[in-house]
């Protein structure tokens, strides 16, 4: 895990460090422009960034990740490993309670995580490794596997394995959860859609007593209230910034960064790396089902002009075949051959193949991330000099995530795939995710890493996948990105080191 240690000394830059010292100070309402409203606020039922970054304020998890992305409990106070690996007990911390004042028991967790199993993406990978899950007492969860897993703690301390009050699992069984009760330092207060989400300090939040540890220790939640306000527009949240109508703005414009620089008022943020940008092609239905297809996609893209289009400054963005960074110990280079081609005639030779007769590619956009919708012009203009016909839609980042749901909708998008820190849970590589690459060598290969511990193993293993990934096409990879938000400098805090954005442990000086 030293490696990983290394990767966070360069995974973000901050710009200033000058209020390390300074006492926090309670109250005040936190406004924070986000890139528009997301999908959904269950959490277990989305891959959405958005949707974490706003929801993990009031939901909690057994585990979370250090500061060198080693899994370390939260809600979870003890877990011992037994039975030649097919034994996990759990224990939780005692007094921990939810928004509407119920204690924390094994009865919820057992509840959440076998909903987790069935409606997220990565409970959806993990779970058929579980053979059973119980409450052994109230404070006591047992988890029996079929096989060991060096994948599972590192999955429970994702996003998506929050835990929620028992009956309101019960109460939405696999559908779309109604009440936001979780356990963490706000509370849930009201979603006005195109307004606002709000929450709000939860006065019986049961911290942990540890120092900050990445998005562990303890959490103190030092603001009244969050306002979460959607601000679709890039130059509107900026401007909002500067004026002092927000204290937070979500994913400025790379070419803002000198601007930033020069205004008093302002700091920025920035994550590096925050993740790589992909063409996700649909390998369920409609045209992109041809391999030949895939690769012709692939073949013809020259990345450079679609990543400079995407985040303009260099700083913010570099060329590279690995599907993890450098900066991890699971970094290859891996059919790399394949990357980047910038081949025309043989994309042309594959759409032949292919039978490819100008067929419409319905290619989903939005401009609530500006990289994603800037990528897609360019890709598009690069594609239609071959010939595809390209209908490009444009729509709000909430529909999108709506629409690429369903298969018989769209046959290519744009997005963003951010640090994974095990290389068996990388969304890339679900069948089960949107794009539905699902390959029968991959996939025994994915079994045999979510059981492997052995480092050197597991690069081998990682390696293996990246060629299957390149020579299948099973996404086209663009490029590694860093992002660029914005802040005043009266809002104070660890936000602005972390890799993930939060405001637990954050205040506004007077």
């Amino acid at each position: 895990m030293k490696s990983l240690v290394a990767l966070v000394t360069v995974l973000v830059l901050s710009v200033s460090v000058a209020h390390a010292q300074e006492t926090p100070r309670m109250g005040g309402v936190l406004k924070v422009a986000s890139i528009g409203e997301p999908p959904t606020l269950d959490i277990q039922a989305t891959t959405t960034t958005l949707t974490y970054e706003i929801m993990w304020h009031v939901y909690e998890s057994l585990f979370t990740h250090d500061r060198a992305w080693n899994p370390i409990p939260l809600l979870a106070d003890t877990h011992a490993v037994t039975d030649r690996g097919l034994r996990h007990t759990i224990t939780l911390r005692k007094g921990v309670k939810f928004h509407n004042g119920k204690e924390l028991t094994a009865a919820d967790v057992v509840a959440s995580l076998k909903r987790w199993g069935q409606v997220a993406t990565l409970g959806k990978v993990l779970w058929p490794g579980v053979e059973s899950i119980e409450a052994k007492d109230p404070y006591t969860v047992v988890i029996f596997l079929k096989q060991p897993s060096g994948s599972l703690i590192y999955g429970l301390a994702e996003p998506s394995a929050m835990i929620y009050p028992k009956e309101i699992v019960e109460a939405a069984d696999t559908g779309q959860v109604k009440e936001y009760i979780g356990t963490g330092p706000y509370r849930f207060v009201e979603h006005k859609p195109d307004r606002h989400i709000k929450l709000v300090r939860f006065k019986d939040y049961a911290a942990r007593a540890e120092p900050t540890n990445g998005f562990g220790g303890k959490r103190t939640a030092w603001l009244d209230e969050i306002l979460f306000i959607p601000v679709p527009e890039t130059a509107v949240r900026l401007a909002g910034v500067e004026t002092g109508e927000y204290h937070h703005a979500m994913f400025m414009k790379q070419d803002a960064w000198d601007r930033i620089k020069s205004l008093p008022q302002l700091e920025s943020r920035i994550v590096k790396p925050r993740g790589w940008t992909l063409i996700s092609l649909n390998h369920k239905a409609g045209l992109m089902t041809s391999k030949p297809l895939r690769q012709a996609v692939q073949a013809a893209l020259d990345m450079e002009p679609i990543m400079a289009a995407g985040f303009g400054h260099k700083d913010f963005y570099r060329l590279g075949p690995g599907l993890f960074f450098p900066e991890q110990p699971w970094h290859s280079t891996a059919g790399g051959s394949l990357y980047n081609q910038r081949d025309r005639e043989k994309a042309k030779r594959l759409m032949k193949e292919a039978g490819y007769a100008g067929q419409t590619v319905r290619w989903v956009s939005t401009r609530e991330y500006e990289f994603m919708y800037k990528h897609s012009l360019v890709a598009k203009q690069q594609l239609e000099a071959l010939g595809f016909v390209i209908d490009l839609q444009v729509v709000d980042w909430a529909t999108l995530n709506q629409r690429v749901q369903k298969p018989e909708l769209w046959e290519a998008y744009v997005t963003g795939y951010p640090l994974n820190p095990d290389p068996a849970l990388h969304v890339a590589f679900r069948c089960s995710f949107q794009g539905w690459w699902c390959n029968e060598e991959k996939e025994r290969l994915l079994a045999e890493l979510r059981q492997e511990s052995d480092v050197k193993k597991r690069k081998a293993l990682v390696e293996r996948i990246q060629a299957i990934h390149y020579e299948d096409v099973g996404q086209v990879k663009l490029g590694d990105y860093n992002t660029l938000d914005v802040a005043r400098r009266e809002l104070r805090g660890e936000f602005r080191t972390a890799p993930r954005l939060y405001f637990w442990n954050s205040w506004l000086a007077r």
